[in-house]
């Protein structure tokens, strides 16, 4: 880690316009950007956040609204007013959070709610020509996680020709799903990382690799927490998503926990660790040398050409272990979504999906236990107690809903449903962290939010209900939250 934050200052030496990313968490704002992509105006990749501003900005420049359908007029218009508020050149901007929550929900979606019962933050962000620095301070006080000083949600980088370099706690998401990421999701507390991204999705201007189109390439460093079986686990992330066609994005993602205490932790094992040498036993290895703990996969988006380009079909496979080289024992994710202008006022997207965290959940041979569990790295792959990708944690076969109405003033519904069941494979795993047992889960959510002088002001409630195969008993859970921001 000092390495790289040794080479983050030394790239510093040239470059572009730095400009900041945008971190998973704001569902209106990914909702826009999809729309004005799957219309044409964005050209570049869509489904690694953070994503870089500068591209967007480029195509935000070149659209002419003179032309356009006035559903996405309004969509370009929001995305613009964003864009000025987060990315103003040599200028110091603060910004300040507080919100209050009973019974934070414990599976997140893609949208940013509070943690814990109260949230306090302030923020303070620079951009210049090749460096960017978004700061904040957290109180949070939570009973999942007793950190109650934080500096999440903070990005302090340098731009290296199209590369960005930074140290960051942003908050990410890997896939093109609205309610959970199988591999990488906000579902956890962002872990302190150098993140190497690549800004502009430019295509490859050689004609053997041109018909890759617009790609984009997100490399992670990460430090996990002390408190854990293995303490000090370090986290390697490595994600190239591409668009051959204007209608297809896909995505191919790799995690893995390696190092820490007692764990080997040299270059040799990195080596191993990057050509999939991991296998205790099959590989020539014992225990005491294994790489790590591996996840591996690919996501597949597409947007057939209907009318409006409306409908979009998504898939995410994520395997646990390794065979032959490639991913194996997959878990897997499939989705389809609509997107469209109700009333000559709302823009819409509803969406819906399936999905499943139990491994092999393809044959009748599933392995319970397996998915984000590991023998070495006893914790799995969870940071602060919580699932670092979907948040139903191993063993979930859920199927969820969502529905996003956003006016042209940035007036914002949004609903949400599960149901299915946690833990529901195998006998009961007490590394779970929703329930050592199955259990049969049905849940709500609610939320609105609106743009006022003084700030953006957001309110949500929702229902939980839940019934334990074990002991029979049956428990319901309101939960409400409340939020102000300034700004956007």
């Amino acid at each position: 880690m000092r390495r790289c934050l040794a080479l983050t200052i030394l790239l510093a030496v040239s470059s572009a316009s730095a400009g900041p990313m945008m971190p998973a968490g704001d569902l209106a704002l990914r909702h826009d950007i999809q729309r004005l992509a799957d219309f044409g105006l964005i050209r570049g990749t869509t489904t690694t956040w953070p994503m870089a501003w500068a591209p967007v900005l480029e195509a935000l420049d070149a659209a002419d609204a003179s032309e356009l359908p006035a559903d996405i007029v309004d969509a370009l218009s929001r995305v613009r007013a964003r864009a000025n508020w987060e990315t103003h050149d040599g200028e110091l901007t603060f910004t300040t959070k507080v919100g209050f929550s009973d019974n934070p929900t414990r599976i997140r979606s893609f949208q940013d709610t509070p943690r814990g019962k109260t949230e306090i933050s302030a923020g303070a962000t620079w951009i210049g020509d090749w460096f960017a620095a978004d700061v904040n301070l957290q109180y949070v006080d939570s009973e999942q996680d007793d950190d109650e000083f934080r500096v999440d949600d903070t990005y302090v980088g340098v731009v290296a020709g199209n590369w960005s370099i930074a140290a960051s706690t942003q908050q990410r998401w890997w896939g093109p799903s609205w309610d959970g990421s199988v591999i990488l999701s906000n579902n956890a507390r962002p872990f302190p990382a150098i993140a190497i991204d690549r800004v502009f999705t430019d295509p490859f201007e050689t004609r053997w690799l041109s018909w890759i189109g617009p790609w984009d390439l997100s490399l992670l460093f990460g430090q996990l927490e002390k408190e854990r079986e293995i303490p000090d686990a370090q986290f390697f992330g490595m994600r190239f998503n591409f668009r051959p066609l204007p209608s297809l994005e896909i995505g191919l993602s790799r995690t893995a926990m390696w190092c820490g205490d007692g764990r080997p932790c040299n270059a040799s094992t990195f080596s191993n660790l990057l050509i999939g040498r991991d296998n205790v036993g099959k590989d020539g290895l014992d225990q005491s040398e294994e790489p790590g703990n591996q996840l591996a996969g690919y996501d597949i988006r597409w947007t057939p050409r209907f009318p409006g380009r409306s409908v979009s079909l998504y898939l995410q496979m994520i395997g646990e272990d390794e065979a032959g080289g490639l991913p194996s024992r997959y878990m897997g994710q499939l989705g389809a979504e609509w997107s469209g202008y109700l009333a000559d006022r709302w823009s819409v997207r509803a969406f819906a999906e399936y999905t499943e965290t139990v491994c092999q959940f393809y044959e009748d041979s599933e392995v319970p236990n397996c998915a984000y569990n590991h023998g070495t790295y006893e914790t799995g792959y969870r940071y602060r107690g919580r699932p670092i990708g979907h948040g139903a944690d191993n063993d979930a076969e859920l199927v969820s809903a969502g529905l996003i109405l956003i006016d042209a003033g940035d007036t914002q519904w949004r609903a949400n449903l599960r149901v299915g069941k946690l833990n529901a494979g195998g006998p009961p795993d007490p590394r779970n962290t929703l329930t050592p047992t199955e259990q049969d889960i049905l849940s709500v959510d609610v939320s609105h939010a609106r743009a006022f002088s003084f700030g953006t002001v957001e309110i949500g409630a929702g229902y939980r209900e839940i019934e334990d195969a074990v002991s029979g008993r049956s428990d319901g859970e309101a939960r409400f939250y409340l939020q102000w921001r300034s700004g956007f």
